[in-house]
């Protein structure tokens, strides 16, 4: 951790403070802010790291809001978050994922299979030694494009603001002394390096623009985020006395193009997808929740006058358990008769099978996944005599 992070770690001890008062939904804590030379880095509108704590200001499906981001440079620019409470799974979370990352991602066109998207990797540590710093084990979660079952290796850049031979070509890029005290005039980033479709800056959905499934998921920046209150995605606020903590804690989908009713959009993950990078499988024991969260920009490239591919971060939440969600049946409960309910959907087949209340995991299928969500959402339920769903 260089000088500069942790200058910004103390410095923002009065923004932390006011940050767990607001509650414990949202990060409310920066480690560390390590940008990579970027043309925003420099600005004070994008390079206030406190920006990322609290819940995330959306500006729609096709425009976002850069009311409220810090923008973390070129390749291996990073912020590393942290959350007061630890966050854990709950078998109650929807789609079975338990945190959101928000960005300033928007759809080109009104396509959400066609999004101006800046990609950054995820990474999770738990404090298992209780003292408050990010000095644990790392676990990396891999996403749709990230190789794992071996060895996971980081790509690092080295950056100088007098060395012509290295990055930037733009010194005005390189971070200005004047706003980051401390700052050497040479230094490297690394992170996992995501493959050339991300390269920008509008990606594709592999699957095609017609696509109702995701091919794309488990990296930050690269879903919209919506307007608070905007329910079902259309741009208009239905229902203005949503609070962010309602709103922007229901997640959507990371298997599905459109943006679940309900949810604020961004990009939520799972904590069980995190893997050891030294291995690249899970960690072993599994990982019980994380505690921190690091961010990092994934894609190396340079795009004209648009300048680097650069991930920008406007909040990080815990995703509240929903109960009703499960409730397939919808007799204001979660019990076995919600089983039997989503088996005789999947038995009868055809499209008017899958529903909102079926497809549990949003990949507009219904397969065992959805199954095993469903049942350990009843167990947890039966465990806790919280059959009621609410």
């Amino acid at each position: 951790m260089n000088r500069w992070s942790l200058t910004v770690a103390a410095a923002l001890a009065v923004a932390a403070a006011a940050a767990r008062a607001r509650g414990q939904d949202f990060a409310d804590r920066v480690l560390s802010y390590t940008p990579a030379p970027g043309q925003l880095i420099n600005d004070p509108a994008f390079n206030d790291p406190a920006r990322a704590l609290g819940p995330p200001v959306g500006g729609g499906i096709s425009a976002p809001d850069n009311s409220k981001l810090v923008t973390l440079g070129g390749f291996g620019g990073s912020i590393v978050l942290g959350f007061s409470q630890t966050v854990r799974h709950d078998p109650s979370n929807p789609f079975g994922v338990d945190a959101i990352v928000f960005g300033n991602s928007f759809s080109v066109g009104a396509n959400l299979n066609r999004r101006w998207a800046e990609a950054g990797v995820i990474e999770i540590s738990r404090d298992a030694n209780s003292n408050g710093v990010p000095d644990d084990p790392w676990y990396v979660i891999p996403g749709s494009h990230l190789a794992w079952g071996a060895a996971m290796s980081r790509t690092a850049v080295n950056w100088s603001d007098a060395n012509p031979s290295l990055p930037p070509a733009n010194k005005d890029w390189y971070p200005d002394p004047g706003r980051y005290p401390g700052w050497p005039s040479a230094y490297a980033t690394s992170t996992f390096a995501l493959p050339t479709l991300f390269n920008g800056p509008i990606v594709t959905n592999p699957l095609g623009t017609a696509s109702v499934q995701q091919g794309i998921f488990g990296y930050a920046d690269s879903t919209p985020v919506l307007k608070l209150g905007d329910v079902n995605g259309d741009d208009v606020v239905e229902q203005p006395g949503m609070t962010p903590a309602e709103f922007y804690t229901a997640p959507t989908s990371p298997f599905g193009v459109a943006i679940a009713a309900g949810s604020g959009g961004g990009d939520a993950f799972a904590i069980a997808w995190a893997v050891d990078p030294a291995t690249g499988l899970p960690p072993n024991p599994p990982l019980d929740g994380f505690d921190f969260i690091r961010i990092s920009t994934a894609v190396n490239a340079v795009n004209g006058v648009f300048g680097e591919i650069s991930t920008e971060v406007g909040g990080v939440a815990r995703v509240r358990p929903r109960t009703p969600f499960f409730d397939v049946n919808r007799d204001g409960r979660v019990d076995s008769d919600d089983a039997y309910a989503w088996e005789a959907a999947r038995a009868a087949g055809g499209p008017g099978s899958v529903s909102a209340a079926t497809d549990l995991d949003g990949d507009t299928s219904l397969t065992n996944a959805d199954r095993r969500l469903l049942l350990d959402c009843i167990r947890r339920a039966e465990a806790v005599g919280m059959g009621a769903a609410r």
